[in-house]
């Protein structure tokens, strides 16, 4: 995100573990109403997660972010970028450019 790598948090013992476990954050988290919803009629969907909520516990981990693009070619969703938003074990901190003002803002 704006331009800079970011690092998951080191609570993963492989390479294989993050990706499983934002698969089934995805899941979890498109069962939801509050969730699934946003996609209805956006070209482009941020979806923040609380962990909590969905009954996944991570240590260090509170929230995770989905950014989606909806590809008119394939008519369906691509997931641009997730990472994990608000919590103890976030390396560094996450910037997002508020819609109405344009102005960055620090998240988490």
């Amino acid at each position: 995100m704006n331009g800079q790598e970011k690092r998951l948090p080191k609570v993963f013992k492989n390479e294989k573990e993050p990706r499983e476990f934002l698969d089934e954050v995805l899941k979890r988290a498109l069962q939801e109403e509050e969730y699934y919803t946003e996609f209805r009629g956006q070209s482009f969907v941020k979806l923040r997660v609380n962990l909590d909520k969905l009954g996944v516990h991570i240590d260090g981990i509170d929230a995770v972010e989905f950014q989606f693009s909806y590809n008119q070619a394939k008519g369906a969703y691509q997931l641009i970028t997730a990472y994990p938003s608000k919590g103890k074990n976030v390396l560094g901190y996450v910037w997002d450019r508020e819609k109405q003002s344009g102005k960055w803002i620090r998240m988490g």
